[in-house]
């Protein structure tokens, strides 16, 4: 098992035995040491969301799907769309606390904690109120619930400790220490207050996982073999050669190529339009190998693009690489093109192949800076250059590190190199 993968499981330890907070930083460790641990970013992005913070599990989850491809983390980020509105019901239970609407603020807290969204912020409040309304069974519960993710949590030790001044903790009750003590509450509850900005995702449940089970899925989690084109190579040869002998005498395939158009087989039809568009053709040959780049252009780019998605999704770059690359051929003026340049420079990447993937990786950021995968094209060219070109890889960095000064890439690897 390499580092990484160690420094995982140890940040997961450290969550399930209740230290969120270092949790958190272990899992930080375990991504600088390799970027492409999309569990350990998960994992960070889920420890976010029960702490409130939803701009940064945002972040982490569309930065694992971008480099990794991970689909878990896409139905996150998806997901965390529905938690503004939990948000925005936090904030107005926070709002109706300090004006001492207990009741109404709790009414709304329920709600949210039927979330696992700002899970501690909800049930440190939740247990506030309970106080409050003297039901100390139920808040003692909610405190319960935050120090088993968070023992260091002030605020649940704070109501914790209030109970135990109650008498609570050890089923024990002053009935004049109550009525000092929600006077005292209700104080404090008016004026110390703050305004949270935060926010997402995902039962907590899943992350009270067996690690046993997690090294064994390290263990078994081997890259699918790439599926060999040879075959296929063979006969592209087979058939230029014939092409070449014959060429004289080639028939355009007027007949095929309508029917491909009619059933849009966007394969047969690119094969075709490449092997004909610059040759010399009569006037109904011209409009039928126009008709078919038409269609090309208006469903075939996104046709390619979609299976080239699905096969880096499935691992098998050697196949991804060819759907891309059709698509990239005919997308030049399509809104898909940003898009199929960062795939190809991904799958090219994740294949082994970091001349090509520089190649992609420099054109987007050439024509598209200010895009959707600006970011993270900069961190992936300052992976990639590191090791065999210092300089560039410190240029990146920089580039990096002033153009997106609160990225989750500007880790130790950055930062370490702009220093040097």
């Amino acid at each position: 098992m390499d580092k990484s993968k160690k420094v995982y499981i140890k940040a997961l330890e450290k969550y399930n035995n209740g230290y969120i907070d270092k949790a958190i930083e272990l899992s930080e460790e375990s991504i600088s040491l390799d970027i492409k641990n999309a569990a350990a970013i998960n994992l960070k992005g889920l420890l976010y969301y029960l702490k409130g913070d939803l701009d940064t599990c945002q972040r982490l989850w569309k930065m694992n799907y971008q480099l990794n491809k991970d689909g878990v983390s896409e139905r996150y980020l998806s997901d965390s769309k529905k938690d503004s509105e939990r948000q925005k019901l936090y904030c107005e239970s926070l709002r109706l606390i300090k004006e001492l609407k207990i009741n109404d603020a709790l009414e709304i807290l329920e709600q949210c904690s039927q979330s696992d969204y700002n899970y501690i912020n909800v049930n440190n409040y939740i247990a506030t109120c309970c106080i409050n309304k003297g039901d100390y069974d139920k808040a003692l519960s909610h405190i319960e619930k935050v120090l088993k993710v968070d023992k260091n949590n002030d605020m649940a030790k704070g109501n914790k400790n209030e109970l135990r001044k109650l008498g609570m903790v050890n089923s024990k009750v002053d009935t004049k220490k109550i009525a000092c003590a929600l006077g005292g509450i209700a104080c404090i509850l008016a004026f110390t207050l703050v305004s949270i900005n935060f926010a997402k995702h995902d039962t907590i449940s899943r992350l009270f996982m067996n690690i046993n089970n997690i090294k064994s899925t390290f263990k078994n989690n081997n890259k699918p073999k790439e599926t060999s084109k040879g075959a296929i190579k063979e006969s592209d040869v087979a058939k230029n050669n014939t092409t070449s002998i014959k060429s004289e005498t080639q028939v355009f395939p007027a007949d095929n190529i309508k029917n491909d158009i009619e059933n849009k087989n966007f394969e047969n039809i690119y094969n075709e339009y490449m092997n004909w568009k610059d040759k010399s053709l009569s006037i109904n040959d011209k409009l039928t190998i126009s008709k078919a780049y038409e269609l090309l252009l208006q469903e075939g780019i996104s046709y390619f693009y979609n299976k080239g998605s699905e096969y880096i999704n499935a691992k098998n770059y050697l196949e991804a690489k060819e759907y891309l690359l059709k698509a990239y051929n005919l997308g030049g003026q399509s809104y898909l093109y940003s898009h199929i340049i960062y795939m190809l420079g991904s799958s090219y990447e994740l294949s082994g192949d970091a001349e090509n993937a520089i190649k992609y990786y420099t054109q987007y950021d050439e024509n598209f800076s200010n895009g959707d995968y600006e970011e993270t094209i900069l961190y992936n060219l300052v992976i990639i250059y590191k090791d065999v070109d210092k300089d560039k890889a410190k240029s990146y960095s920089q580039k990096l590190i002033d153009k997106y000064p609160n990225s989750i890439y500007n880790n130790s690897i950055t930062k370490g190199l702009v220093s040097n």
